[in-house]
């Protein structure tokens, strides 16, 4: 009994020991943005027109979205690239090449400053589509 009382109380100890205070007069919780971030053109077509299709895939006959979601930075720039929601690696790999590709030409604004935000978009992989494209990348991996 009398460790299961020590064992507690060191555990609490260590508890309060690590415990760190945040100092939170800084930070500044962004709910509804001002200005949203500007992508010169469509960001759909930009996406489609960029998309080659993985050979591998189209062996396969497999299709699918892949949602990536990534931050726009305070330049415009897109970081921290993720796959949401995969079909497959190759797929996958692709959809992140090209949401690395992707340039805002004015990021998002807040009270006239930029500001970083987290976006996510959706890539289509086609091949109704694909076959139907009249500017067809030939290149393949």
């Amino acid at each position: 009994m009398v460790r299961i009382c020590i064992l507690t109380l060191l555990l609490s100890l260590a508890t309060f020991v690590n415990g760190q205070i945040v100092d939170t007069t800084d930070v500044e919780m962004v709910t509804f943005i001002e200005e949203a971030p500007f992508f010169n053109g469509n960001i759909k077509e930009f996406i489609q027109g960029e998309l080659i299709y993985p050979l591998s895939a189209k062996n396969d006959i497999v299709e699918g979205t892949v949602v990536i979601s990534f931050i726009i930075d305070t330049l415009g720039l897109t970081i921290n690239h993720k796959v949401v929601k995969g079909v497959r690696d190759d797929l996958n790999n692709e959809a992140l090449r090209i949401a690395k590709h992707i340039k805002f030409k004015k990021p998002a604004m807040q009270k006239g400053k930029p500001i970083a935000v987290k976006y996510t978009v959706p890539i289509i992989f086609d091949l109704q589509h694909l076959k139907k494209k009249t500017k067809c990348k030939r290149k393949e991996y």
